[in-house]
């Protein structure tokens, strides 16, 4: 697990939705965008599906430190949540 610093700039809920082409249905999700500046000095926004807003709701504008674990499609690395409660063995 890492920790993504930035801005939070958004706390929304994203409104479900179905694909036209496959009938798949994708139900709303809480995401957040934290602006990040990256190592040439660029701003570079991440959005990120979280499990609950209510813990960032107040914090916009705000420095946010976000638990992720990275993830990469292709060669552009993406953040998920990473929750730091352990699960039970």
């Amino acid at each position: 697990m890492i920790i993504l610093q930035g801005i939070l700039r958004a706390a929304t809920t994203l409104v479900g939705r179905t694909d036209k082409k496959t009938g798949e249905v994708y139900p709303p999700r809480d995401v957040l965008q934290v602006e990040t500046v990256d190592g040439r000095g660029l701003v570079q926004m991440d959005t990120i599906t979280v499990p609950d807003l209510k813990s960032f709701a107040d914090k916009v504008g705000k420095v946010v430190n976000v638990p992720v674990r990275p993830w990469a499609k292709g060669a552009t690395v993406n953040y998920m949540y990473e929750n730091t409660v352990p699960k039970a063995a």
